[in-house]
C-alpha cells in the first residue's frame, strides 16, 4: 500500500483526518493500520470513554454515527472503528455523516477483501472529506521485493535468494510471510542474517531439497542434484504433488522462455521484462547456453504434458514415476 507512510506520519503526528476508509483484498495492511489507530490514535487512559469498536455484521449504521457525534469525554477526540465494514448491511446510510463529519471524532474503516464502489457518493465523499486507500493483493512477483523491503524495515538481514525461497514456498499471503518472519527473527540476535539453515530450522523449508532449487538444477543441467532433489519428492509426495512441482518448473522455462528474446537488453531491462530481482538475470544467462530457444520451447510441452498428467487428464500412472520420467526427458533435451 503506497500510502502506507502518509499514514503512519498522521498517527505519529497527531494530526488526524475525520474519516480513514481502507479497502482491498489484501487484509494485511487493512489490519496492520486499524491496529495502529485502536493502539496509538488515544492515550491509554482516554479509550474507555473515547473509543468504540463496531464489527460491521452486527452493527446498524444509527449507532455508528451517534457514537461519531457524541462529544468526547475529558479527551480531544473519539475514536470510532467499524472492522468487517463490508458486512455492514446499511452502510451506503452512512452518506450523510461522510457529508458532513465530526471534527472532533476518528472514523476508521476496515473494509476487507473487497473494494468499496468507486461509483457511489459515499466513497467520493470519503475521498472528500478524509483518507483513502486500497490494500491490493501482491502478484507473484512482487512478493520477493516485498520481503525484502519487509525485513529492512524491520533490520532483517536476508538476500534476495532466501527472499526468493521463502516467496517461493509461502505464497502472497502477506500476514502468513510475516508471521514466519518473525519466528525466524525473535531467534537471533539482531544484526544476525536468515540463512538458509536457520529457514530450515524455523520454518521447516530444506535448503538443499526444496520446490525452488529443483528448478535451479534443471536449468543447470545438473543430472546428480536433479534426481537427487526429485528423489526426496517422490518419498515425500504429499509435501510435494507433482502439479505443484511442475506449475514451478514451467514458471521457471517461461522466463527463459522470455529471456531469450530480450537477452540482447541491459540488465536492469531484462529483470523488469522478467518480472524478477536483478540478481536472478544471471541464472537465465547460464541457463540459456544449456537450453537453446528450441529445447526451451520442447521443454515448456514436455512440462504442460506432464502438468496434465498430474491432474489425471491424458494418463492414469503414478506421480512418482512420472517425475522421474520428466526429469529424465528435459534433462535429455
Amino acid at each position: 500500500m503506497k500510502e502506507f507512510n502518509d499514514i503512519l506520519k498522521d498517527i505519529k503526528n497527531k494530526t488526524f483526518r475525520p474519516i480513514y476508509a481502507f479497502d482491498g483484498e489484501e487484509p494485511y495492511y487493512i489490519d496492520l493500520l486499524t491496529d495502529l489507530f485502536e493502539k496509538n490514535a488515544l492515550e491509554p487512559h482516554e479509550k474507555d470513554f473515547n473509543q468504540t469498536i463496531f464489527y460491521g455484521k452486527d452493527t446498524a449504521w444509527t449507532d455508528v454515527v451517534n457514537e461519531c457525534r457524541s462529544y468526547p469525554s475529558f479527551a480531544e477526540r473519539r475514536m470510532v472503528i467499524i472492522k468487517e465494514a463490508g458486512q455492514m448491511k446499511d452502510f451506503a446510510k452512512l452518506e450523510s455523516y461522510f457529508e458532513n463529519p465530526s471534527a472532533s471524532t476518528i472514523l476508521v474503516i476496515a473494509y476487507k477483501y473487497k473494494k468499496l464502489d468507486g461509483r457511489s457518493k459515499s466513497t467520493s465523499l470519503i475521498k472528500k472529506k478524509g483518507f483513502y486507500a486500497t490494500s491490493d493483493k501482491l502478484k507473484d512477483y512482487q512478493i520477493s521485493p516485498w520481503i525484502l523491503s519487509y525485513c529492512k524495515e524491520q533490520k532483517i538481514k536476508i538476500n534476495a535468494l532466501n527472499a526468493e525461497l521463502l516467496a517461493t514456498y509461502l505464497g502472497t499471503d502477506l500476514q502468513k510471510i510475516a508471521n514466519e518472519l518473525e519466528k525466524v527473527s525473535i531467534n537471533i540476535n539482531e544484526g544476525d542474517e536468515i540463512t538458509e539453515e536457520l529457514i530450515e530450522r524455523y520454518i521447516g523449508i530444506s535448503k538443499d531439497y526444496n520446490i525452488f532449487q529443483y528448478p535451479s538444477a534443471i536449468l543447470e543441467k545438473d543430472a546428480e542434484r536433479s534426481f537427487k532433489i526429485a528423489n526426496y519428492f517422490m518419498a515425500n509426495s504429499k509435501e510435494h504433488p507433482l502439479v505443484v512441482v511442475t506449475a514451478t518448473l514451467y514458471g521457471q522455462f517461461a522466463k527463459l522462455y522470455q529471456y531469450h528474446y530480450v537477452s540482447h537488453l541491459q540488465q536492469g531491462e531484462i529483470a523488469s521484462a522478467l518480472k524478477i530481482g536483478p540478481y536472478f538475470v544471471k541464472d537465465f544467462v547460464s541457463a540459456s547456453k544449456k537450453y537453446n530457444l528450441s529445447q526451451t520451447i520442447n521443454a515448456i510441452k514436455l512440462i504442460r504434458e506432464y502438468n496434465l498428467n498430474a491432474v489425471g487428464m491424458n494418463v492414469a500412472r503414478n506421480e512418482i514415476d512420472l517425475l522421474k520420467e520428466m526429469t529424465a526427458k528435459i534433462l535429455a533435451l
